[in-house]
């Protein structure tokens, strides 16, 4: 008896990538309790309020955008904004995104949003909001990270909905990450069916022998995947050209990711195959959108120019700098105390419950905490910030900030800050 091993690799691809960045990244022992910040530092002279500090009057989205504002000029001749986030599970961090995207939208012209979940359930959302088919609630628990799972996320879905209603279809859902090897396969067998086109059959058809482990069925799938690759066959004639590029794509994402998950001698080119191929997709996403304006929904740890931790860890945002210089920007959000939703390390489910450790002596959370301004934003190159930096995956952590101190603007050019955060919200 045999049983089908890509469909099991959704679940296993995000374990995978998340153990990593927790086996990896170094971070510094903090104490103290959760909620407001330990009596050492709420006890601190308080800092000197910039003037660069741009004070925000809520992270909730609505229509009015006048503390956005001053963004407009720093972000004039921007193509592409990487929006991160600090942990994969703050409320006020998803809900701003879906603010700061509507602002865009409204007030800068922006088109596309993009996030780093896969492509194939991007395509199933981009259909709900153009024609209004689907459950984007179901479409979400079924083939996103359960980190983006959230109603925040769902909130904006059904904004982009009712904007294309009104605005005909102007707005475009896309993804851009190629762990979600199980769906990538789908779409291609999906097309491959439809057209009877057997080529990449060896790869659609493939089942792992029930003895096998998760890693042995991994590596003999990608020995089927580099064959297909390196011998690539031609488009048939019967399938549409949009079609058959749709399917290599999702062939490549399956080859990257496979070549991630097999790279288990050298975490570092695991990840960094990762990120290269996230590149990849949002170069895509703009060529197939020339001269629309792009937001990318993704980790600090992607969108940064670097991760913060790692110097040879070439990020997304790494990539994104190198190809389009100033016509990339990013944005990462950080945050004083709260609670946070990510997976327990302990009994592997999500839960919303887990604290934020007090900001450490010597910390960016720390300096921005002692502004005493509950929600703010500013340009790093204005205000070149250097400290520790909070950095949580989708794993939650009690060990929550790097060790090495940062300049602020190597990694990010705008930081938004909340002080106080809470847990998003699941679905």
């Amino acid at each position: 008896m045999k049983r089908h091993f890509l469909p099991l690799t959704a679940l296993l691809c995000l374990l995978f990538s998340t153990s990593i960045a927790q086996q990896t990244a170094p971070v510094h022992a903090v104490t103290g309790l959760s909620g407001a910040p330990a009596a050492s530092a709420s006890n601190a002279k308080p800092a000197r309020v910039s003037r660069h500090f741009i004070p925000l009057t809520t992270t909730t989205p609505g229509d009015t955008f006048e503390d956005l504002a001053p963004l407009k000029a720093g972000l004039a001749n921007v193509h592409i904004l990487g929006a991160g986030e600090g942990t994969h599970g703050t409320h006020e961090f998803f809900d701003f995104k879906h603010r700061l995207f509507r602002f865009l939208v409204e007030e800068m012209g922006y088109t596309v949003f993009a996030i780093e979940d896969g492509g194939y359930g991007a395509a199933l959302i981009q259909q709900y909001i153009t024609t209004g088919e689907g459950d984007p609630k179901a479409i979400l628990q079924k083939e996103f990270h359960d980190v983006f799972q959230v109603q925040e996320l769902l909130g904006l879905i059904e904004w982009m909905r009712g904007y294309n209603a009104a605005h005909g279809n102007r707005l475009t859902f896309a993804g851009f990450d190629c762990q979600q090897l199980d769906a990538f396969v789908r779409g291609i067998r999906e097309t491959t069916d439809r057209y009877g086109f057997d080529g990449f059959l060896p790869l659609t058809g493939y089942t792992a022998p029930e003895n096998d482990t998760a890693w042995q069925a991994y590596f003999e799938t990608r020995t089927i995947a580099d064959s297909i690759v390196a011998n690539m066959p031609a488009k048939p004639a019967n399938i549409p050209e949009k079609e058959w590029e749709q399917a290599v794509w999702y062939l490549h994402n399956v080859h990257a990711g496979l070549r991630q998950f097999t790279a288990t001698e050298n975490w570092l080119r695991a990840i960094n195959i990762r990120d290269s191929m996230m590149a990849v997709n949002v170069e895509r996403i703009a060529t197939m959108h020339p001269g629309e304006k792009i937001m990318l929904w993704a980790h600090n740890g992607h969108v940064g120019k670097w991760h913060g931790a790692m110097k040879k860890y070439q990020t997304l945002g790494g990539h994104l700098k190198k190809y389009y210089g100033d016509r990339y920007q990013n944005l990462g959000f950080t945050t004083g105390s709260g609670l946070y939703r990510a997976r327990s390390e302990k009994d592997n489910v999500m839960r919303s419950d887990h604290p934020l450790v007090a900001p450490v002596p010597g910390s960016i959370e720390l300096r921005l905490h002692q502004t005493g301004l509950p929600l703010l934003c500013f340009s790093t190159h204005h205000l070149p910030l250097k400290g520790k930096l909070r950095m949580i995956g989708s794993i939650a952590a009690t060990q929550q900030f790097i060790t090495k101190r940062l300049k602020l603007n190597g990694l990010f050019d705008w930081m938004v800050y909340a002080d106080q955060t809470s847990a998003a919200r699941g679905l």
